[in-house]
């Protein structure tokens, strides 16, 4: 039977001048497993998105089988993530088909343990990896239990094991009789497939079975050379004792969590590096504190320079508007002017296999994501740095493309550069000079006798404008709904009754007038506290931070509010007036602002994500029954919790590629926000990207 069907399909992005789907005709039968393969920027995520639902063709027929339940797992997994907990993610399709509660519980248990992440059901989405993102991301997909599975490169991102785990899931979801279309670059997914279908520019080159498309030597050895890495690595890599970064007894840690212990290793003059280990075992925080973004717990990291290190999301990494720019922006604030800057873009272009009269006045935000991960490779390696990192640098490419990423490296190795990067694919890892497996790393020594650090080397300490990071960080967290709420006297209550006794102690401590009944609310609210078992010395911390910026605004108070007729005027100094009522003034609000602060930390410290949404539904009932639509607003208060941490990761991103490119290495005080406030324009335009990929998010979860 079939399920899909498409005939002479047409398709074009607004602004762009070639058709993303060119003359697209197939069909899909019930029960078959497709991959879907080609080139990056071949066209294969618009079609998985177009036969998802998410956009029409401009010309052609595309019809689907009545009642068919298509369910996609898109690209960047960040993106598709619509709760603040583990749980509630997967949750959330079920919720919406209407399920019972038991079996909403079953699918989501049943779906987060097969993709390996049931023992982090009750952490925060934001917490977890990109790599366990994107098994979150799958899980939620498959709680659907969708009759048409689609799957946009889900194992990009994880490591080997986990990978086969995923793809051996997916044949027996398969021959449990279920639809499957998986896109993918990965040769062996590929070919586990039955049916293999290759776009080429937008057009259809190959339909056939997976044995004929392995027959078919022109296509299959354009997509996958097997042999094609081989020629990168070197037989006899030249000697060199001399070390550019050393790394001895490393470790780091969150609050309460260890993500690493004892670290030690060293990286030589002119070598390649390949560094590989499962997926969330602290990979990427671990180049982050060697370029300077996060402050070690113990141990010390030298180098030549401060590494130069492409980060994991591309996407974050890309903040100017045209391609050139944004590779020119880091080799620009080194001090590059000019025709050098010009030829160091195009150099840095090629590199990374982006043609520089192709791309150059391309719009960075409407690269495919292959072509997104090429242009922020090619940012740092305009850099010119002598200490290299890259996290990832070849996830989501296609062979053609990996080749060329893996080559350009090889090459900055040749120039005399260190270069250090990680993967979860063992034949890249075969292609390096040295591969430093991570559960080796704490056994690996030093042999001082065989060493010669270079003369330059210097301790790498993390940049001054780190603690801005860390500052976001705590703020994400804050925002957040705790992932376990503490036992109390509270927390046995129903939710509409929690978020009405917040509410109720939050407004009337804002309305009362008089210092004594502020006083009294005061009180009520450390109650409050004591009851929903939440310190009250967090509240006193917070309100430290705070204090500057309450006294600032009662300064504003004393200068600005005017003195009424019979205050007796206390003390006046040109424009700043003391006087009884300012006085009166300014201790109301100081128990106001405790108030608030108390309130808000013990609701929030108190109240599931699931309660508050829960509670916001039961305060609105009585309007739901008069015809209002009042789950709109609840959805909103939870996309709330979803996207602050959301856009704070986002900006978080955002900063650390400048610090990379040099933005803040000699900014301090008001020169610092002088440079923060041009981030902002970036910062919106991915706000409104986020906001539209979280809408899709919504849509493939069946939100209506």
């Amino acid at each position: 039977m079939s399920l899909v069907s498409l005939k002479s399909v047409h398709y074009k992005y607004p602004q762009s001048r070639e058709e993303a789907l060119n003359d697209i005709s197939f069909e899909i039968n019930s029960g078959e497993y497709i991959a879907l393969a080609g080139l990056n920027g071949s066209g294969k995520s618009t079609l998985a998105r177009m036969i998802a639902g998410f956009i029409e063709p401009e010309s052609g027929e595309l019809s689907l089988e009545k009642n068919l339940l298509p369910g996609i797992v898109f690209q960047q997994p960040k993106e598709q993530i619509v709760a603040g907990i583990v749980e509630r993610d997967t949750a959330f399709g079920p919720q919406n088909l209407n399920m019972s509660k038991a079996e909403i519980e079953l699918r989501t248990i049943e779906c987060l343990t097969v993709v390996g992440i049931a023992d982090k059901a009750l952490n925060r989405t934001f917490e977890l990896s990109l790599g366990q993102t994107q098994r979150l991301a799958f899980s939620g997909i498959l709680a659907l239990f969708p009759s048409l599975l689609i799957l946009d490169e889900v194992t990009a991102m994880l490591d080997p094991h986990a990978r086969e785990e995923l793809v051996e899931f997916i044949r027996q979801w398969n021959a449990k009789g279920h639809t499957v279309i998986h896109v993918t670059h990965d040769e062996d997914e590929v070919l586990a497939a039955s049916r293999v279908i290759v776009l080429d520019k937008g057009k259809k080159i190959f339909d056939g079975s997976s044995q004929d498309f392995k027959n078919t030597s022109e296509i299959h050895d354009m997509l996958f050379d097997k042999y094609s890495l081989k020629d990168i690595k070197k037989e006899k890599p030249a000697e060199t004792k001399e070390t550019f970064l050393k790394v001895k007894n490393l470790s780091f840690s969150y609050e309460g969590y260890d993500v690493f212990k004892n670290l030690s290793f060293e990286l030589k003059k002119g070598t390649l590096t390949a560094l590989t280990g499962p997926s969330g075992c602290g990979k990427s925080t671990l180049f982050e504190c060697l370029a300077g973004l996060k402050k070690p717990s113990s141990g010390t990291i030298e180098s030549k320079c401060i590494p130069a290190l492409a980060l994991q999301e591309s996407e974050a990494a890309l903040f100017e508007r045209y391609a050139a720019d944004d590779v020119a922006f880091g080799a620009a604030n080194s001090g590059v002017r000019g025709k050098k800057l010009v030829s160091c873009v195009k150099h840095a272009m090629a590199m990374a296999g982006l043609d520089y009269k192709t791309y150059a006045d391309r719009s960075s935000f409407n690269l495919s994501g292959g072509e997104k991960r090429k242009l922020s490779i090619a940012g740092i390696i305009a850099l010119n740095k002598d200490v290299l990192i890259f996290d990832e640098p070849t996830s989501a490419l296609d062979g053609v493309s990996r080749k060329t990423v893996l080559s350009a490296m090889r090459k900055l190795a040749d120039e005399g550069k260190t270069v250090l990067f990680s993967t979860h694919r063992l034949e890249e890892a075969d292609i390096a000079d040295t591969h430093l497996l991570w559960s080796e790393l704490t056994e690996k020594k030093s042999d001082e006798a065989e060493t010669v650090c270079s003369e330059n080397l210097k301790p790498v300490e993390a940049s001054s404008s780190s603690g801005l990071l860390i500052a976001i960080q705590k703020l994400t967290g804050a925002l957040s709904a705790p992932a376990k709420v503490p036992a109390s006297v509270i927390g046995p209550l129903p939710a509409w009754l929690k978020s009405f006794l917040f509410l109720s102690i939050f407004c009337v401590s804002l309305a009362v007038q008089s210092v004594g009944l502020c006083a009294l609310m005061l009180c009520m609210n450390f109650i409050y506290a004591k009851l929903s078992s939440f310190p009250l010395r967090k509240v006193f911390v917070t309100l430290k931070k705070l204090l500057p910026l309450i006294l600032f605004f009662l300064i504003l108070e004393f200068v600005f509010y005017p003195v009424h007729t019979g205050d007796e005027e206390i003390f006046r100094w040109k424009f700043f007036v003391l006087s009884e009522y300012k006085i009166f003034l300014a201790v109301k609000t100081l128990i106001r602002a405790l108030c608030s602060v108390t309130c808000i930390a013990t609701f929030i410290s108190s109240t599931s994500e699931r309660e508050i949404l829960d509670g916001l539904s039961g305060l609105l009932l009585p309007f739901a029954k008069i015809g209002i639509p009042v789950r709109y607003l609840v959805l909103v208060t939870g996309i709330i919790f979803r996207f602050m941490p959301l856009l704070l990761d986002e900006l978080s991103a955002i900063i650390k590629t400048q610090i990379v490119r040099g933005t803040f290495s000699n900014a301090k005080g008001f020169k610092k926000i002088k440079i923060l406030i041009p981030l902002f324009v970036p910062l919106m335009l991915q706000t409104f990207r986020k906001a539209q990929f979280l809408a899709d998010a919504l849509t493939a979860r069946y939100f209506k």
